[in-house]
């Protein structure tokens, strides 16, 4: 017999599709499992119609610097590609040139996914994590910068935070998330990509949700830290100029002055920028730059659809079909 034959494993295979059963049936499950059908049918219906207006000649491929003063660095994975072009298209498309792509794999991209990309933008750049280990081991060494590294090594956003500020060339860095959409020229983005190349300001969405108090206490954190913290500051899409040794050290005192648990927190890195928009300051997009709620104002120029039930399945249903005039 099979080993995976045996009694033991049949038993223990029908108690497991039994408790799925009871998950789906029983506990509620039936609406984490619809959610994901219905989110998994919206991002194939947009995939595919990315290759339909390509042929179409309506989604040309957009040509970009392969260096410049203004990186736009996203964090994508192979299950986020889709959504990562639409984004970047939306952006880029109002950019005239001036700026420069660069996505960051998390580890699960494939060659493929690396063509797609290519396919509409044919100078884009992509950093695996076994390239940027070293230059961020290296800009951050010693004792210094202990607990950077840490951060950099263990957080799944640490990668994001750091390695966009590697690049030699880039004197800004726009950190875009895959769920952000423009729906027209985002002016005041462009401008403070000009300011940011001369002054310490972060630039931000406002956001509309009370992030701040699911990571830890605002008074706990301002006065563990030693600063104040911009509790509105909204990571999606973040315009910064190129961090160097003050700004790393900020985070590194940060870092140090925050509890364990804070350090491990998903919101970790979003603090870190918060507190810095603390204390460098910060400038805040008007409200026409939203994040998603279960509705938005029609006249929004640029949505951050977040990962939410009722918020993410409209980055397709409404954000793709406004873009392009196509509905699912």
């Amino acid at each position: 017999m099979n080993k995976t034959d045996s009694p033991q494993n049949i038993l223990l295979s029908i108690r497991k599709q039994f408790g799925y059963a009871k998950y789906v049936l029983l506990d509620g499950g039936h609406r984490d499992v619809r959610y994901k059908w219905r989110l998994d049918r919206l991002n194939r219906w947009a995939g595919s119609l990315l290759d339909q207006l390509a042929s179409e000649g309506v989604l040309n491929p957009i040509n970009t610097p392969v260096e410049s003063d203004i990186e736009v660095q996203m964090l994508c994975g192979h299950s986020h590609i889709t959504m990562g072009i639409w984004s970047l298209w939306s952006l880029l498309r109002w950019a005239d040139g001036k700026m420069t792509p660069v996505i960051q794999s998390d580890g699960s991209l494939t060659p493929e996914d690396i063509l797609r990309f290519r396919k509409f933008f044919p100078q884009i750049r992509f950093t695996m994590p076994e390239d940027v280990k070293p230059w961020v081991e290296q800009r951050l060494a010693g004792s210094e910068y202990e607990f950077l590294r840490n951060f950099f090594r263990t957080h799944f956003f640490g990668s994001r935070l750091l390695a966009s500020h590697m690049s030699e060339q880039a004197k800004v860095i726009v950190g875009l998330d895959t769920d952000v959409l423009f729906f027209d020229r985002p002016t005041e983005i462009i401008e403070q990509c000009a300011v940011a190349q001369n002054s310490r300001v972060l630039t931000s969405f406002h956001d509309e949700f009370d992030w701040v108090s699911v990571f830890a206490p605002v008074k706990e954190i301002e006065a563990r830290c030693g600063t104040r913290i911009q509790c509105a500051f909204n990571a999606g899409m973040v315009v910064l100029p190129k961090f160097e040794d003050e700004q790393f050290r900020f985070m590194e005192r940060m870092l140090r002055a925050y509890t364990p648990e804070w350090r491990n927190h998903y919101f970790a890195d979003q603090a870190l920028l918060a507190l810095m928009a603390g204390e460098f300051g910060w400038h805040e997009l008007p409200f026409s730059y939203q994040l998603g709620q279960e509705t938005n104002s029609p006249d929004a120029l640029s949505i951050h659809y977040i990962s939410n039930r009722k918020v993410r399945p409209r980055f397709f249903s409404e954000g793709v079909s406004r873009l392009v005039g196509r509905r699912p």
